[in-house]
């Protein structure tokens, strides 16, 4: 008798990471992700189709409201620095999208507060790749994705989120198939 080996198919999946919301949480805890093993780490798991990396570029005027006693060249450091790490994430397959960082001045505070909100981008992008994935890995615990999970799930898209637990949307949690707990898969992803 000849024995069969069970081919079990790996779910095409796309993730879309909202950086921001996840480097709230690393920060907190005080460790990063190595991204060449984020994408292997998934990649062994599923038919990883596309991963795309949303993240703000700062601009000078953000740059030196949050660092006064810092001068022209700590900024382009800081700039070239962002470049080359944009530029290894694309090397690694990653689809970087980027956008200058917003300067909003708060009348309550009397001081500038800085956004780079990448939700209607990732919105987008989701929508647009549908067709290319079975399931999505939402890389962020904001609550505004509530009604993209919802559409996506409309679509028969299993959608997992991947956030830390203290920085996830009591709604949102409610409304994903499963969640992935950052500090879950932290000695996978770690750097």
């Amino acid at each position: 008798m000849l024995k069969h080996e069970v081919c079990q198919t790996r779910l095409r999946t796309s993730i879309f990471i909202d950086y921001r919301n996840i480097h709230y949480y690393l920060f907190r805890y005080k460790w990063e992700i190595d991204w060449e093993k984020l994408k292997t780490y998934f990649g062994k798991k599923y038919d990883l189709q596309e991963i795309y990396f949303y993240e703000g570029l700062i601009t000078k005027t953000a740059f030196f409201d949050t660092h006064q006693n810092c001068n022209l060249n700590d900024f382009n450091n800081q700039k070239k620095e962002k470049e080359t790490f944009f530029r290894f994430l694309k090397n690694k397959g990653y689809i970087v999208r980027t956008k200058p960082v917003q300067r909003l001045y708060d009348d309550r505070t009397k001081s500038f507060k800085h956004k780079c909100n990448f939700d209607v981008e990732l919105t987008i992008d989701a929508i647009n790749t549908i067709d290319k994935y079975d399931q999505c890995i939402l890389g962020s615990g904001d609550g505004d994705f509530i009604k993209l999970v919802k559409y996506l799930k409309g679509k028969h898209k299993t959608v997992l989120i991947m956030a830390g637990k203290d920085r996830l949307s009591n709604e949102l949690l409610k409304t994903a198939h499963q969640i992935i707990y950052l500090k879950d898969i932290k000695c996978k992803i770690a750097r």
